[in-house]
C-alpha cells in the first residue's frame, strides 16, 4: 500500500480554527531571478478587445453591465505601491471555494462578472477575465468594454500563464499567497522564472485596500450548529479515530485540512457563513502527537488567523498537506509555505472520498430528502403551468423562484436553498448559469422555454433538480433538441459499467445524440453532491458505489432558450450475468420529477430509452404519487397522473430512431387496422 493510497483512503481533527476575529495577513514572497531568456516572435495573445460583443458603437449596453473603471484605476495605484507590474484576482477564498462569502467576492468587486468561476489579470496598461463556457453570455454582458474576455477551451485563447509569459523580462507579478493553491502557484512561479518574471506573494491584498472604502460587506457572525448523528449516521469521534488511525499507519503527525465542506462534515457541525453552503470559515488540524489533551478525543479552539503561525511553530516531522481537485484547490499557498519543506507531504484530503462515499443512514436521508423536493418541485409546477395558461396573474422570473422557494420551506427539515434558483425564461435560458435580477426580469409566458434549476437544503439531504418547459405550443426544433438532451441524459442513466470506469468515459454518452447533428453544450455533464453540504461535491474520478452525483445533459441557442435535464443519481452495484474482471456499477435515479411529454419527439428514441423512461415515470407515479397523497394534495396527484402516462412507442412494443419515424407511423396505423379487423 502506496503512501498517497493510504492518504486517499484516511479521514481527519484536533487542533480546530474556526470563525475568524479579524483578516489573515501572511507576509510570503518569493523572490525568482530572471534568466534572460528570450520571448517568442510570435505573441500567444490572440484576444483583443475588438472580439467583445456589445462593445461596439450603437450597441445597446446590457442592464446589468459593472463600469469598473475608477477600482481597476485605483488598484492600478496600489500596484504602483508595490512595483507589480501585474495582479492575479482568483474566484477563491482562503479555503480554495468554489462559492464564497460576500466579503471575499474580490474577483466580483474588480471585474463586475458574478459567476462563481474565473479569474482576473489586471496589468499596468490591460486587464483580462477568464471563464468557462457555462458563463460565456453573463460575462460578455456584465464586463465593462475595457475588459478582455478568454473564453476558456476556445481556439485561440491563452491560458493565464501564456498571457502571463508576455510581460517583459523583469516583470513582477503579485497575488494573495491566501487565495491560490500552492500547486497553482509553484506551477506558475516555475515557468515565469524560466522566462525572467517574478511571482510575488503580497501579505495585503490589494483589492481590500481599494473595497474598503466602497463598504466591503462583513463576514457573517452566526454561530455554527450541530447536524445531529440522526442525520450524519457517525459521531465526529469516530471519524477523527477512523483519521487518526490511517495518520498513524503513514506515520504521520499532523493532518491539516482546508476545505470548509470537509471541515463541516467531520465534525458534524454546519454554519451559515457563505450563502446556499452550509458551512462556516475554520481550518483543522489533526494531529496524532497533542499533548494538550488528557482525553483520547478532543477539540481546541484557536483563532482562526493564528494557523499560519500554528503550523510554522510546529516541532512536527510529517504534517500532510491537501493538494488540488475538482471544485476544491487545495491548501493555498500561504498554508502550504507554512510548513517547513522537511516536514512536508502534499497529498489528496483523506476525508475527500470517505465524506463522498456516504453511508447508509446519509443515503437513506439523501432519498428522504429528494422525495420531500420532488412534492415541493411537482406542487409548484402544477400550480405554474395552471397560472400561466390560464393566464390571470402575471408570473416573472423572479416571483416564480420566490413562489418555489415557499413551497419547498414548507416541507419537513428544510433549511434554505442550495443555490440560486436559475429561473430562466426565454433568451435567459442560454445563460448558462443565470440568475434573475430586476434588470433581467422576464415575464413567464406562452411563447418560449422556461428552464428551472433549483435546489434545497434539508437536514436529511442536499438537492439539484432541472427541469425544462414550455407552456404553449414548442417548434420541432425545440422537441427535437430536448429529445436528444433526454436521450443523452436516460443512456447516461442507464449505463452499466465496470468498477474503475471514470467519469470522462462515460460522458460522451449524454453528448452523442447531440453529436448526430451538430450539437452540444459547454458544461460539464455532472459533478458530486453533498448531504447538508454543498451542492457541488469532488469525488473521484472513478465511481464508486455510495457516490451521489448529477446528470445534466443540456443545449442553449445563444440569444433564444436554454434545454437543461438535471436528475441526482447515486452509483450503486449491479448484478449481471458475468463478471470479466470487476464487479458492475451502474446508476439509480434519486430525483423524481417527470419529464415534459409534450417536448418528446418519441420517434427519437429507442424502445429501451422508452423503457427507462415509463419505468421512471412510474416510480415517480408511486413514490411522490404515496407522498402527495400523504399531504393531502390531491390536485397535484391528479397532475402527475398526466404527466406520468407511459409513452406509445413503448405501449405498442415498437422500436424507433431518428431515421425511422415514417416506418414508425406506417406501423402504428397497421396496428390500429388489424385492432379493428380482430375486433
Amino acid at each position: 500500500m502506496t503512501f498517497r493510497y493510504i492518504w486517499l483512503y484516511a479521514v481527519a481533527v484536533v487542533v480546530v480554527i474556526p470563525y475568524p476575529t479579524e483578516t489573515c495577513v501572511v507576509p510570503m514572497t518569493s523572490q525568482l531571478s530572471p534568466r534572460g531568456q528570450e520571448r517568442s516572435a510570435e505573441s500567444l495573445v490572440k484576444v483583443t478587445l475588438a472580439d467583445r460583443e456589445k462593445c461596439q458603437p450603437g450597441d445597446m449596453v446590457p442592464a446589468v453591465r459593472v463600469n469598473t473603471t475608477l477600482r481597476v484605476a485605483n488598484l492600478r495605484e496600489e500596484m504602483n505601491n508595490y512595483n507589480l507590474t501585474a495582479y492575479i484576482i482568483p474566484s477563491g477564498d482562503e479555503h480554495q471555494s468554489e462559492y464564497v462569502a460576500k466579503a471575499d467576492e474580490r474577483r466580483k468587486y474588480i471585474s463586475g462578472f458574478s459567476g462563481s468561476s474565473g479569474l482576473a489579470l489586471v496589468t499596468l496598461s490591460a486587464q483580462a477575465l477568464w471563464t468557462d463556457g457555462r458563463y460565456f453570455l453573463q460575462a460578455e454582458d456584465e464586463l465593462d468594454c475595457a475588459w478582455m474576455l478568454m473564453k476558456e477551451g476556445m481556439e485561440g485563447v491563452p491560458t493565464v500563464l501564456e498571457w502571463l509569459k508576455e510581460l517583459p523580462m523583469g516583470a513582477t507579478v503579485g497575488a494573495d499567497p491566501r487565495l491560490i493553491g500552492a500547486q497553482t502557484w509553484l506551477s506558475y512561479a516555475e515557468e515565469l522564472e524560466g522566462m525572467g518574471i517574478d511571482m510575488l506573494g503580497i501579505d495585503t491584498n490589494l483589492v481590500d485596500l481599494i473595497w474598503e472604502e466602497d463598504g466591503r460587506p462583513p463576514y457573517v457572525q452566526d454561530p455554527v450548529f450541530v447536524h445531529e448523528m440522526a442525520f450524519a449516521g457517525k459521531s465526529w469521534q469516530d471519524k477523527v479515530a477512523d483519521v487518526r488511525g490511517e495518520m498513524s499507519a503513514a506515520e504521520a503527525d499532523i493532518l491539516v485540512l482546508t476545505a470548509l465542506d470537509e471541515v463541516a462534515w467531520l465534525l458534524n457541525l454546519r454554519g451559515s457563513d457563505i450563502p446556499f453552503n452550509p458551512v462556516f470559515r475554520a481550518y483543522v488540524a489533526i494531529s496524532t502527537t497533542s499533548t494538550e489533551c488528557s482525553e483520547q478525543q478532543c477539540v481546541t479552539i484557536h483563532d482562526y488567523a493564528s494557523i499560519l503561525d500554528y503550523l510554522q511553530d510546529s516541532p512536527a516531522q510529517k504534517i500532510v498537506v491537501p493538494g488540488s481537485y475538482a471544485y476544491s484547490g487545495g491548501a493555498s499557498y500561504a498554508v502550504y509555505s507554512a510548513v517547513k519543506e522537511s516536514a512536508r507531504v502534499a497529498s489528496t484530503s483523506p476525508v475527500l472520498l470517505t465524506k463522498a462515499r456516504k453511508n447508509e443512514v446519509e443515503i437513506a436521508g439523501m432519498k428522504n430528502a429528494h422525495v420531500k423536493d420532488a412534492v415541493a418541485l411537482c406542487d409548484f409546477l402544477r400550480f405554474l403551468e395552471k397560472e400561466i395558461t390560464d393566464g390571470a396573474n402575471v408570473w416573472t422570473e423572479i416571483s416564480a423562484a420566490t413562489e418555489l422557494q415557499s413551497y419547498r420551506a414548507a416541507q419537513q427539515d428544510f433549511m434554505g436553498l442550495s443555490f440560486a434558483s436559475i429561473s430562466a425564461y426565454g433568451s435567459n435560458g442560454a445563460v448558462i448559469h443565470y440568475e434573475p435580477t430586476d434588470a433581467t426580469d422576464k415575464a413567464l409566458g406562452t411563447g418560449s422555454l422556461f428552464l428551472l434549476d433549483s435546489g434545497g437544503q434539508y437536514k436529511d439531504g442536499t438537492t439539484d433538480v432541472t427541469r425544462t418547459m414550455h407552456y404553449g405550443q414548442p417548434t420541432d426544433a425545440q422537441i427535437e433538441e430536448y429529445t436528444r438532451v433526454l436521450a443523452g441524459h436516460v443512456d447516461l442513466a442507464s449505463v452499466v459499467f465496470p468498477e474503475g470506469t471514470t467519469d470522462t468515459r462515460l460522458d460522451v454518452l449524454a453528448r452523442r445524440h447531440l453529436y448526430e447533428i451538430g450539437l452540444d453544450y459547454r458544461h460539464g455533464t455532472g459533478h458530486g453532491i453533498g448531504m447538508f453540504l454543498g451542492v457541488h461535491e469532488s469525488l473521484s474520478p472513478a465511481y464508486e458505489p455510495g457516490y451521489f452525483d448529477s446528470n445534466e445533459p443540456g443545449f442553449y441557442k445563444d440569444d433564444a432558450y436554454g434545454i437543461r435535464l438535471e436528475n441526482i443519481m447515486l452509483t450503486v452495484t449491479k448484478t449481471t450475468p458475468y463478471t470479466f474482471d470487476k464487479p458492475s456499477l451502474g446508476f439509480e435515479p434519486v430525483t423524481l420529477v417527470p419529464f415534459e411529454a409534450k417536448l418528446i419527439n418519441q420517434t427519437l428514441l429507442s424502445r429501451k430509452q422508452c423503457d427507462w423512461l415509463n419505468n421512471y415515470h412510474a416510480t415517480v407515479l408511486q413514490v411522490i404519487g404515496d407522498e402527495l397523497h400523504a399531504q393531502g394534495k390531491q390536485e397535484t396527484h391528479d397532475w402527475l397522473v398526466e404527466k406520468t402516462r407511459p409513452l406509445c412507442v413503448a405501449s405498442l412494443g415498437l422500436s424507433a430512431s431518428s431515421s425511422s419515424s415514417k416506418c414508425l407511423v406506417v406501423l402504428a396505423l397497421l396496428v390500429v387496422l388489424r385492432n379493428q379487423i380482430l375486433f
